[in-house]
C-alpha cells in the first residue's frame, strides 16, 4: 500500500499524532493514512457520518484525550479512575503546573496516585528529544510507562510509547531520549536516584 492516494494525498508523517504514536512501524502508518484517506472520502446520505466524523476528530485532538488509548494501562499504574486521569491531563497542559527537573532539559509534573501508591512519588516527566539522561543508580524501585517519544537504555534496548519500564532497587543506566520528539513519561518512584556519572 501507499500512504499517498489521488483522492486526499495523505503522507503518512502527516496522521494525526496519536496514530503515529501507536502505530508500530512505518507499513502500518503507510496502511492508516490510505484508511484515513478511504474514510474522509466516504460520502454518506443526508450527511449521516459528518456528526460522527467530527465527534472522532474532535475527541482525539482535544489534549486531554490524547493518551487516551493508554488510559486502561494509566488508571492501573496511577491507580485512579479515568475521571481523576481526565482531570490529571487537564492540569498538565497548564504550563505552571510544571517543575523544573534536575537537569536544565528536564520537567516534572506531580500528582496524587490513588491509594495503593500512598507515599510513593508520582508524576509525570517531561525530557527534551535527542538529550540523554546520565547514569544513575535507583535507591529503590521505579516504574516507568512510556506516553510520547521513547528512548535507548544504556544504549540497548529501546522503549517506546505503551512500554512499561522497572528499575529495581540497586540498578544503574544510562538514558538517551529519541531525537525525533520530546518524550513524556509516567512515574512511580519510591525513593530516590543517585547520579554516578555525567
Amino acid at each position: 500500500m501507499t500512504a499517498f492516494s489521488e483522492v486526499g494525498l495523505l503522507a503518512a508523517d502527516e496522521l494525526p499524532e496519536l496514530v503515529r504514536e501507536q502505530a508500530p512501524n512505518a507499513t502500518m502508518k503507510d496502511e492508516l493514512a490510505e484508511l484515513l484517506v478511504g474514510l474522509s472520502a466516504l460520502e454518506a446520505p443526508d450527511n449521516e457520518l459528518e456528526p460522527g466524523r467530527a465527534r472522532l476528530l474532535q475527541t482525539v485532538s482535544h489534549p486531554t484525550e490524547r493518551y487516551a488509548p493508554l488510559f486502561g494501562k494509566l488508571t492501573q499504574f496511577f491507580d485512579l479512575g479515568v475521571g481523576a486521569l481526565r482531570d490529571v491531563f487537564a492540569r498538565a497542559e497548564l504550563v505552571s503546573e510544571w517543575q523544573p527537573g534536575p537537569l536544565p532539559w528536564v520537567s516534572l509534573f506531580h500528582l496524587q496516585g490513588g491509594p495503593a501508591l500512598t507515599g510513593l512519588d508520582t508524576g509525570f516527566v517531561r525530557l527534551k528529544k535527542g538529550m540523554p539522561f546520565p547514569r544513575h543508580r535507583h535507591v529503590g524501585p521505579e516504574r516507568v510507562l512510556i506516553l510520547a517519544g521513547g528512548y535507548h537504555d544504556n544504549a540497548e534496548r529501546w522503549y517506546g510509547p505503551g512500554d512499561l519500564h522497572v528499575m529495581e532497587a540497586g540498578t544503574e543506566h544510562a538514558l538517551q531520549m529519541n531525537a525525533e520528539e520530546d518524550v513524556l513519561l509516567a512515574v512511580i518512584l519510591a525513593a530516590d536516584i543517585e547520579v554516578v556519572g555525567g
